[in-house]
């Protein structure tokens, strides 16, 4: 071989070399984390199998799953640097857009095809809405629902699910009078009797719930609340306890009805283990005859501190995530409304017909008298105080007007900056 010869094979090899290196940059993956704190049980693992099927899927983008409490942990992640690509958290958009640690979604969902003010339902349009800015759009509309044994029902001569106050407390009467089954059991959280509240005429935030800086519990509505709850708890109608215990009760049927969300009838049907058939209807109406109920949940973030191409990358999988056919397997694994009316659309009937809890949901996500959570700064703290006040006038430690006095006056100090946590 000549020199020259090698010249030229030892350039063609560098450049074969190249073209490899660039061939393998190209066609490397964009990694993305997201931050999510579903942990097993049916809801984590429905996510984890849509992420292994996106990843699948998307030779360009790999997502990587990382259980952890984003709510709380984001703003010092952004902070010190180190944020997530992609991020779910509860309701508290003011405080993260304040610290300027969000990107709003609003120049992303301008060209989309799925992330419009047609596809996604209101209620999960309005959620996360800071102004006019999108800073949160829901991955899993949570609406409180209560489920029960057909059985039991049957047995007491109860032919179809309460539609109203008066008749959920006549049922339990029934209930009552077979013996040695609790007619009612209620999770020891106020935020389950919210929408009660609400289909009496309350409103969270006085004058309306999306604006105002102090709350509305000195009123008929709240008064008729607490003091309906009440009176089943001191007839031996209504127990309360945590969602696992109430679950267990249920199956084991030492339970008629329990409380829950959209985020546990999963987990009721897995508890409960085909032994009977489990009904579920949403929340009674009140006195306004309106069925109301509120949609919370966790919703996709976009943390500020990452490439524009990372950025687009959890652009992708948000949008894939919200498609049609990945909504109707959320939905049907998890019994979470689809948060689109795509996704909503594409459900099989039949399977609506066979999971109660399901089309309690999305007839909950589509209601107009579904309203989101407030994303108020100092509105998690309200909830602290509203379940002490809800407990302690219910279960007869304080009279119901005593309680609410202490919660509006608590509540209002804390929507004007003060703060326990």
């Amino acid at each position: 071989m000549t020199a020259a010869s090698a010249v030229l094979l030892a350039a063609c090899g560098s450049q074969s070399a190249a073209n490899s290196a660039n061939a393998a940059a190209i066609t490397k993956p964009v990694n993305i984390h997201l931050w999510e704190s579903h942990n097993g049980g049916p809801v984590g693992g429905a996510m984890t199998a849509l992420a292994d099927q996106f990843n699948a899927s998307h030779p360009g983008v790999h997502v990587t799953i990382v259980v952890t409490k984003a709510s709380t942990k984001l703003i010092a992640a952004v902070a010190a640097g180190n944020p997530p690509t992609l991020a779910e958290i509860s309701h508290y958009d003011g405080k993260l857009v304040k610290a300027g640690a969000l990107l709003s979604w609003n120049p992303y969902m301008a060209k989309s095809a799925i992330l419009n003010r047609s596809n996604l339902l209101p209620v999960v349009w309005s959620n996360g809405e800071v102004g006019t800015q999108h800073y949160r759009i829901m991955a899993s509309v949570k609406v409180s629902e209560v489920f029960y044994n057909e059985s039991l029902f049957q047995k007491a001569g109860i032919t179809s699910a309460p539609r109203t106050d008066a008749q959920l407390a006549a049922d339990a009467a029934k209930i009552e009078s077979l013996g040695g089954v609790i007619p009612i059991g209620w999770k020891d959280s106020s935020a389950h009797i919210l929408p009660t509240f609400l289909s009496n005429g309350g409103t969270l935030l006085a004058h309306s719930n999306s604006v105002g800086h102090s709350v509305n519990f000195t009123s008929a509505a709240a008064v008729a609340t607490f003091s309906y709850f009440r009176s089943l708890y001191l007839a031996n109608e209504l127990q309360f306890h945590h969602g696992a215990t109430l679950r267990a009760d249920l199956a084991a049927g030492k339970m008629a009805m329990i409380d829950g969300t959209s985020a546990g009838y999963q987990k009721v049907l897995d508890a409960v283990g085909g032994k009977f058939n489990v009904g579920a209807f949403l929340e009674p109406a009140g006195s306004t005859g309106k069925v109301a109920n509120l949609a919370q949940g966790l919703g996709f973030v976009l943390p500020k501190g990452h490439s524009k191409a990372q950025d687009q990358a959890a652009l992708t999988f948000v949008q894939w995530f919200l498609s049609a056919p990945q909504q109707v397997f959320w939905s049907e694994h998890t019994g979470f409304a689809p948060e689109t009316t795509a996704g909503a659309a594409a459900i099989p009937a039949s399977f609506l017909a066979s999971h109660a809890g399901l089309a309690a949901s999305i007839s909950a996500a589509f209601s107009p008298t579904t309203i989101p959570r407030p994303v108020s700064d100092s509105y998690n703290e309200v909830q602290a105080v509203l379940d002490s006040a809800f407990f302690n006038a219910v279960t007869n430690k304080q009279s119901v007007s005593s309680a609410l006095q202490g919660l509006q006056s608590q509540a209002n100090s804390y929507m004007a900056g003060a703060s326990e946590l």
